[in-house]
């Protein structure tokens, strides 16, 4: 069985292939290439190809084997950013057509850093996304119970629409009538309109995309829909020609920011959940290999060229949060609670104009022009330049060698922030890896404490191509002293890993309004109407596999509307379950927010339901590529270690030659063939089953974190 995963990133296109094995043997290959912006179906085909030639296949027999391929895109994302989205209108209820302009009191500053938040004057809205003065405004009316108080007439909305569709010449329409979630025959009577009039419009209904109460943050999803569904349909259709005509023979799969991947169909109809996808991939492939060592809390971390993406796993299950922002637009759709910040091997390092001290970020070099080493047109020092100065990367061993860096350009960019700075060569650069490294901290800090939770008490996972370069920086920040590098090389193609691996997944979420004292047989209504729509929502997309039911109740006290807790509901014991729900729910919240803050409230109610129904993937046991035999260590090399402040001799061992226990100390550079693991002094690093482990000082003594397995074994 052959399962293949294809990741764009912003410097970087991921393949991975899982199961070449002639008995599904869950052996594993990587394959990397460079993106292509203009079309990123060229960097996939180039990247397929190499993994098809280190598996030992020409491009048209490992396609014509493969029972499965799933990919992760960033058309929609780049869409919203570089604001090349289509010309979309929205129809809307009568009386609030401003509600997009309007947008909430903290629009200025949704999504933006927390300098910018006190900085007003700096703010502003962000760019529309709807064709200038793109709305029609028809009348129709439901109220918040689903009862139609004014009819909408189709004779006169027809003649209306067919107008707004050619006065404004538009690609996509988005429509989003007041409490249509809770009655969407109106919504569904204007789709049909829309498709008999002109057939080539794409139609985003918020019933479909985004069925929740919150009437402005439904129309950001339904607009952004409509706004990038065009786009991505294009890319998916032109991707899945050029792949069958090369000897793909299934379906393609797409990526979900929910963590799963569905049918290219339903991902086209519904774009938005393609929003952010990459990093939600990478944090399904670490849930899956976590389970299987046996660790319940991990904190997953994908440093690549462009970005730092972090993710929890707490008690087995990955975070899901309830709203996204992006480009200051906020939505809500159920996704992986991951964060990201600017912070990677492509990111920019300068002298700020007005301090005149160190900034690293946020501007990234990307893969076009990428780091002055890339020998690619770039001359500005970034994250990548800074360690080859160090020594942390070997301009002849990147990517196996495959891409030798020019390290006369990276130490030529670097000494021209250091002239600026007045500072030496070596010390900018390793300034510029702690400052990275401490936005990384600082990031995966904002995630667990928020939480009320201690990093410390956490297994950290470093991937992606720069994470395992860094890890013992962030990792020790933070005092976490437990690093997987998960996979080995494949550290670098994880997102690719739990795009290929990951479970076919749809969200169903259902809005509700119970207030205690719950009644169990009301409540155990409302929990069959979520599950069989998440039922009926599989069978629409041609999945008819029974899927596992995972079922959570969205609660909050009465007087608030924020703090809201996802509580998880076991509904197989139907006697005592809306007890059981307020023990669950008062415990995790006093968990979170403390005893007393529960104290202050008195009614709990459940204002929302949610139910992932899911068909399980290829997620079983992986063995990456090793030597079976041990090999001795290269000559030594001077390494400027950041934390040591000098250079040390450093032992250059080949990774993909480790044999499975292999124990090593720093400091030593462990080199694979798509990055590198950097050892500080007094770590340790052990090669466990084809993953790296990687202890820092003080672990030995500790014994174990909370965050590995509850027999407290190591894997």
């Amino acid at each position: 069985m052959l399962h293949i995963g294809i990741d764009i990133g912003g410097t970087f296109t991921d393949c991975v292939l899982i199961g070449t094995g002639a008995a599904d043997d869950g052996s594993y290959h990587t394959a990397k290439a460079l993106s292509t912006k203009d079309d990123p179906a060229d960097g996939v085909l180039a990247a397929l190809a190499e993994l098809a030639a280190s598996a030992g296949l020409a491009l048209p027999d490992l396609l014509a084997r493969a029972e499965r391929i799933g990919h992760g895109t960033t058309i929609g994302t780049n869409a919203v950013l570089e604001r090349t989205g289509a010309r979309v209108g929205l129809i809307t209820t009568a009386g609030h057509g401003d509600a997009l302009a309007i947008m909430r009191g903290h629009g200025r500053v949704a999504g933006r850093a927390v300098e910018d938040v006190f900085a007003v004057r700096g703010t502003s809205l962000p760019a529309p996304l709807i064709a200038p003065g793109a709305v029609l405004e028809l009348h129709e009316r439901v109220d918040a119970r689903g009862k139609v108080v004014v009819a909408l007439d189709e004779g006169r909305a027809t003649d209306a629409i067919a107008a707004f569709i050619a006065e404004y010449q538009l690609d996509a329409v988005a429509v989003a009538f007041l409490w249509s979630f809770a009655h969407p025959d109106h919504e569904l009577a204007v789709e049909k309109i829309v498709r008999v009039l002109a057939p080539g419009v794409f139609v985003s209904l918020s019933s479909r995309v985004s069925p929740r109460l919150g009437e402005f943050e439904r129309i950001v999803a339904t607009v952004l829909n409509g706004y990038v569904g065009p786009a991505c349909t294009r890319y998916l259709d032109s991707l899945g020609e050029r792949l069958a005509a090369r000897g793909l023979t299934v379906p393609l799969l797409v990526m979900q920011s929910s963590g799963g991947v569905v049918p290219a169909s339903v991902a086209a109809e519904v774009a938005l959940g393609t929003l952010d996808s990459g990093p939600t991939a990478g944090l399904t492939g670490v849930a899956a290999l976590a389970a299987g060592n046996g660790h319940r809390n991990v904190v997953a971390t994908d440093m690549g060229g462009t970005s730092f993406d972090i993710g929890l796993v707490v008690d087995g299950q990955p975070i899901v949060a309830n709203e996204s922002v992006i480009d200051q637009y906020t939505y809500r759709l159920p996704h992986l609670d991951v964060r990201t910040t600017a912070c990677g091997g492509g990111t920019i390092a300068r002298r700020d104009p007005q301090t005149g001290a160190l900034r690293v970020g946020p501007d990234s070099a990307g893969s076009e022009p990428g780091p002055a080493g890339y020998r690619r047109g770039g001359t500005q020092s970034t994250v990548t330049d800074a360690d080859v100065v160090l020594g942390l990367l070997r301009p002849e061993s990147f990517l196996g060698g495959r891409m030798p860096l020019d390290a006369g350009a990276s130490r030529a960019a670097v000494a021209r922030l250091a002239d600026s700075l007045g500072l030496g060569l070596e010390e900018t650069a390793a300034g510029i890896v702690n400052v990275n490294d401490l936005h990384a901290a600082t990031l995966i800090r904002q995630q667990t404490l928020e939480r009320g939770l201690d990093p410390r008490d956490f297994v950290l996972y470093a991937y992606g191509g720069a994470g395992p370069v860094h890890a013992f920086g962030y990792a020790a920040e933070i005092g976490v002293s437990e690093v997987l590098i998960p996979l080995g090389n494949g550290a670098s193609t994880l997102s690719a890993y739990g795009i290929a691996a990951g479970d076919l997944t749809w969200f169903a979420e259902v809005e509700t309004s119970l207030q205690t004292p719950f009644d169990d047989a009301a409540l155990v209504r409302q929990i069959a109407g979520a599950v069989e729509r998440a039922r009926q929502l599989m069978l629409s997309a041609g999945v008819q596999e029974e899927p596992r039911l995972d079922v959570w109740a969205l609660m909050r006290y009465q007087e608030q509307l924020m703090h809201s807790l996802e509580v998880p509901v076991d509904w197989s014991e139907r006697d005592g379950l809306a007890d059981r729900l307020i023990v669950a729910f008062t415990s995790e919240y006093a968990r979170r927010y403390g005893a007393s803050a529960a104290s202050a409230f008195q009614a709990a109610e459940i204002f929302g339901l949610r139910v992932r129904a899911r068909v399980l993937g290829s997620s079983g046991p992986v063995s990456a590529a090793t030597g079976r035999r041990e090999t001795g260590p290269g000559q030594p090399v001077p390494v400027f270690w950041p934390d040591a402040g000098q250079r040390l001799l450093t032992t250059v061992y080949d990774g993909n030659m480790l044999a499975d226990g292999a124990v090593l100390s720093g400091p030593a550079l462990v080199e694979l063939s798509h990055t590198t693991v950097a050892v500080p002094r007094g770590a340790s690093l052990t090669a466990d089953r084809g993953h790296l482990r990687l202890l820092l000082p003080g672990t030995e003594a500790a014994g174990k974190t909370r965050g590995t397995n509850e027999t407290g074994a190591t894997p």
